[in-house]
């Protein structure tokens, strides 16, 4: 029991210091529509042909819930991976139409990140950020009329931070993400001493998905030759009224147990069987697992509703984004370590 508080205790102070979910956002190309726009020293930058492109790739929120809000704080960490679709295309016009034009500007493999630091989230989901960005990797072509082309990388320079007003939404157990982007990169062609700048303005839309739970490990054969078995009902959940039910069949009738969990899978041996939670854990009362009057067969069950406890607020590690990792232990008498597990559950906390 000792024991068992002190891993109570570690985990509530490192949970308490670090209650933040870490989201990585899918980006909705077909709706996250930009355009560019250019300024040079030798002239205005025009698209060759076009300055429209779109971004791919991921962007990462951190949230921060806040009593019974699962959203009301966010962070951008700069982290994820938004790639620009196509290259951009551009061109400086000579002041003669007839004449080619006075060089080429070309941005190639342009990949951008997006970091703000943290900012409230109104209940209807609407937030002002202070958003820089940065670009991860990308480089710049100058091809001046009659002379070769001279490259530059863009890797590292970084935008300077503009306000932008967007929305963060809860839709159902998942999350869309709407912001604008507004933003503005110098750039200096050391070859040719041509510089100026490329504004990018657009829409960024973005989405997170809830993962289902599901099941890994290996359990521990009985002492009756059953193999019990951990199940989930329902989706984790900080703020659903439904309920999220895990359960475990096959268990020794009439036999006490409990359902215990941590943040970390294991595959260690522990007791005959596999601990697939690593330690320190949580873990839930002692439970009964009923079935036939006087036991004797594996019509025994477990059932816990893990919404229950993650609205409790108890433990403020079970905090939206968190995985959770779950195994149930319980009694066997019969067998040489007198005790019994399932295989494990993951499951990862919906808003």
């Amino acid at each position: 029991m000792r024991r068992f508080v002190t891993a109570l205790a570690l985990v509530t102070a490192a949970s308490a210091a670090s209650a933040q979910g870490d989201f990585t956002l899918s980006i909705d190309q077909s709706n996250s529509n930009f355009n560019w726009t250019g300024t040079s020293t030798l002239g205005a930058i025009v698209g060759n042909p076009s300055t429209a492109f779109q971004m791919n790739g991921t962007t990462h929120i951190v949230l921060t819930p806040s009593g019974t809000d699962p959203i009301a704080t966010g962070a951008l960490p700069g982290t994820g991976d938004a790639a620009v679709v196509p290259d951009l295309r551009g061109k400086i016009n000579n002041v003669f139409p007839f004449l080619p034009p006075l060089a080429l500007i070309d941005v190639n493999g342009l990949h951008l990140a997006f970091s703000a630091p943290s900012f409230a989230i109104a209940s209807n989901g609407a937030f002002t950020a202070s958003v820089t960005v940065t670009a991860l990797a990308g480089t710049l072509v100058v091809t001046p009329l009659g002379s070769s082309a001279s490259s530059t990388s863009l890797t590292g320079l970084v935008s300077t931070p503009q306000a932008q007003t967007g929305t963060l939404t809860q839709v159902g157990s998942n999350l869309a993400l709407v912001m604008p982007v507004n933003t503005t990169f110098p750039f200096s062609d050391p070859t040719t001493g041509a510089s100026g700048s490329i504004s990018i303005v657009g829409t960024l839309r973005a989405g997170w998905t809830c993962p289902a739970a599901s099941t890994y490990c290996t359990a521990k054969v009985n002492s009756l030759g059953c193999t019990p078995a951990i199940a989930v009902s329902g989706g984790a959940s900080y703020s659903s009224a439904t309920p999220c039910v895990i359960s475990a069949s096959n268990i020794v009738a009439q036999r006490g147990g409990l359902l215990f969990y941590g943040f970390a899978p294991s595959n260690a041996p522990f007791q005959g069987g596999i601990l697939c939670v690593q330690p320190p854990t949580l873990r839930t009362t002692i439970q009964n697992s009923g079935g036939t009057p006087g036991g004797g067969d594996c019509s025994g069950t477990f059932a816990f509703d893990l919404n229950g406890q993650i609205q409790s607020f108890i433990d403020p590690g079970l905090y939206p984004g968190r995985e959770v990792y779950t195994q149930y232990w319980s009694r066997d008498p019969a067998s040489a370590s007198t005790t019994n597990l399932t295989n494990a559950a993951k499951l990862t906390i919906c808003p």
